[in-house]
């Protein structure tokens, strides 16, 4: 089980990383300091969507993908409430142009770690266990 969540959060780790290349290539969001970006890779992206993705991986797409979406909900409405790790440059992401609808878009990509990644560790599982 330990292995398990371990690897549910590597996957979202993974994930992460190549969203944070691409965000930093294209001045997508930008941290408010280097340690908020550690602390938003560990607790956030590791901890609260790889343990998500672990809880959820057993039930059915249509409730990991909202569950994945309200958490997500939070942790973007309490960074823009507050929070302040990281910030959208003049509240724009890609095409949107609102706090809301930054705040609305993002959230649903959140939701994309508890639908995916139980797939992929399905996919992965095979190759773990014969290596262990």
């Amino acid at each position: 089980m330990v292995i398990d969540v371990a690897v549910f959060m590597v996957l979202c780790l993974a994930g992460q990383l190549v969203m944070e290349a691409a965000a930093y290539k294209f001045k997508l969001w930008t941290y408010t300091s280097k340690k908020n970006f550690v602390i938003h890779i560990v607790l956030a992206v590791m901890l609260v969507f790889g343990g998500l993705s672990y809880l959820v991986s057993g039930m059915h797409w249509y409730l990991r993908y909202p569950a994945g979406v309200l958490v997500g909900f939070l942790y973007e409405y309490s960074n823009a409430s507050g929070l302040d790790m990281f910030y959208f440059p003049d509240n724009k992401f890609l095409i949107f142009r609102s706090k809301a609808s930054v705040l609305t878009v993002i959230s649903l990509m959140w939701g994309l770690y508890p639908l995916i990644v139980p797939i992929v560790y399905r996919h992965l599982a095979p190759l773990i266990m014969k290596a262990g």
